[in-house]
């Protein structure tokens, strides 16, 4: 509580209070316009898209191989079962 004895505003989002007019303004309080952020640092940009490649490459290039040839051979072995009854 504040020394005169009141309470502190609620914060924004509280139940009953009213939207943002317009979405992009900070809530009350806040400081600037969200869209004067900026971009993110050129490393962390590139760190981004070489993680997202390197997943790109694990997942399509080294998994999906493994996995049909699981399927292949699960395939296989149902057929061979079901040749023997």
């Amino acid at each position: 509580m504040s020394p005169e004895g009141e309470r502190p505003p609620r914060p924004y989002g509280a139940p009953g209070e009213p939207p943002l007019p317009v979405p992009w303004h900070p809530p009350p309080g806040g400081e600037g316009d969200l869209r004067a952020k900026g971009w993110a640092p050129l490393p962390r940009i590139v760190l981004w898209w070489g993680l997202l490649v390197a997943g790109d490459v694990v997942f399509y290039v080294l998994l999906t191989p493994v996995w049909i040839g699981l399927r292949a051979a699960a395939w296989v072995a149902e057929l061979r079962s079901r040749a023997r009854r």
